[in-house]
């Protein structure tokens, strides 16, 4: 297997935790979104995408436009695509989803996430199971109209009405949480790691 991890880094900061994260399933290729032109095709050997976190706010018009190209090429592949925060966040934009910004920012901490549905993303987990995942975020994707924009909601928390989502008809998911962060301030789960392992097995390999 070999992923494609988009940098959304608005520094070019090297997205390590995510590389360390995606590494124990996957080959992969990392590459700045800056480098994603109008004439940009992904290699034929590219099984999967992954979008990652940035300081970038989906609510910015002037942030997003950095973006337009990534929108684009997430509207064209047809790759198994997971999204995490600010790319969850993209994901959702490009199909006519809602975002806002959050009353009160949801930064560096655990947060119990609600399971909504048993779906490929939270297998193992039960219906109403909440998981404990990193946080770290300004904006939120808005559970108002995600349906009409061709999404199914996967997870909920008490501080994100929108935390996982899946696309109905392409394998595209999104995920508010930082699943590639295990601990934070001393405090570890590794739930998220599951989450990504669930991603690989049962959405990349049989897709």
């Amino acid at each position: 297997l070999k992923t494609l991890i988009i940098n959304n880094s608005l520094n070019q900061s090297y997205p390590s935790s995510v590389v360390q994260a995606i590494k124990l399933f996957s080959d992969y290729k990392v590459i700045s979104y800056k480098e994603i032109k109008p004439n940009f095709r992904i290699d034929n050997d590219v099984n999967a995408l992954v979008l990652t976190g940035s300081g970038a706010r989906i609510v910015s018009k002037e942030d997003v436009a950095k973006f337009r190209e990534v929108i684009k090429l997430i509207k064209r592949t047809n790759l198994p695509t997971l999204g995490i925060c600010f790319g969850h966040q993209l994901i959702a934009f490009a199909y006519g989803a809602r975002v806002g910004s959050c009353e009160k920012p949801v930064m560096d901490r655990f947060e119990m996430v609600r399971v909504l549905e048993a779906d490929e993303l939270f297998l193992g987990y039960e219906i109403g199971e909440k998981i404990p995942l990193a946080e770290n975020h300004y904006d939120y994707v808005k559970r108002k109209g995600l349906d009409e924009s061709g999404f199914q909601l996967l997870a909920d928390s008490a501080s994100c009405e929108v935390e996982a989502i899946k696309h109905r008809s392409k394998p595209f998911y999104g995920v508010q949480f930082h699943p590639e962060r295990l601990k934070i301030k001393g405090e570890e789960h590794k739930d998220g790691n599951k989450v990504i392992e669930n991603f690989y097995r049962h959405v990349v390999h049989r897709t």
